[in-house]
């Protein structure tokens, strides 16, 4: 991949390539494979450094990015879709794994991301046990944008208690519930970052409470502050920039 310090957005993953910031200490719903494009790249878990090609970081696991030498490419997919689900099967106790080469290569010799996350596709996806009910209430949360009372009408439209309905989504997202739509949150408010909004702006379009509600979230699942997400996103490519729900 040739391009630089841009964001390329899908319905189920967002990618970057570009320099790597060190992060604070930060925990997603995002499964996150980080590539070093031309060297080995380092990821902190804790006081363990975990040096690799490729890093995988499961959902909820606490992680700090290292300054790289080089560049990087980060994918961070849903643990919904399947390309999601297959990357977190290979995560091992501790959540995390170093990739394997064939994977690694999948990224370095691909012109861009979709390239890229088809190649992965066809290497790992197959069909799985994801429960089709979880997969249509998180069909219907996206649409819905994850308003008051979203999951109470998600899951009575799939024909399952509220309760049931988190419950499921815990075991096999691997998250909560209310992780998956935090997550989906900032999604919408970085949508609106890319677009020039205030900060102020992109917290009420993602649905957060206020500004400091938004600061608090991303810094807990991003570990960087809301303003450095905002430079790195309005240098985004078009794919990106198209607004979601």
């Amino acid at each position: 991949m040739k391009w630089d310090g841009a964001v390329t957005f899908a319905d189920y993953w967002l990618g970057y390539i570009g320099q790597a910031d060190q992060t604070a200490a930060h925990a997603h719903v995002a499964i996150q494979l980080c590539i070093g494009l031309h060297q080995d790249i380092s990821v902190a878990f804790g006081s363990r450094i975990l040096t690799a090609p490729g890093v995988l970081i499961g959902p909820a696991v606490d992680h700090r990015a290292l300054p790289n030498p080089g560049r990087v490419a980060f994918l961070y997919c849903y643990p919904d879709a399947p390309l999601g689900r297959a990357l977190k099967g290979l995560l091992d106790d501790s959540g995390t794994a170093a990739v394997s080469s064939d994977l690694v290569d999948c990224v370095r010799h691909a012109s861009s991301f979709n390239d890229a996350v088809a190649a992965l596709q066809l290497k790992l996806v197959a069909r799985d046990s994801f429960d089709p009910r979880l997969a249509d209430a998180l069909h219907l949360l996206r649409q819905d944008c994850a308003g008051i009372g979203a999951v109470s009408r998600a899951a009575h439209a799939v024909g399952l208690s509220s309760p049931r309905l988190r419950f499921f989504a815990t075991r096999q997202l691997g998250v909560p519930l209310s992780q998956w739509i935090i997550w989906r949150k900032l999604e919408r408010a970085c949508h609106a970052l890319a677009h020039g909004a205030s900060l102020s702006d992109a917290a009420l379009t993602g649905g957060f409470a206020d500004q400091a509600h938004l600061t608090r979230m991303t810094r807990r699942m991003v570990g960087l502050s809301p303003g450095r997400v905002a430079t790195v996103l309005r240098n985004t490519s078009d794919s990106f920039k198209n607004q979601p729900c």
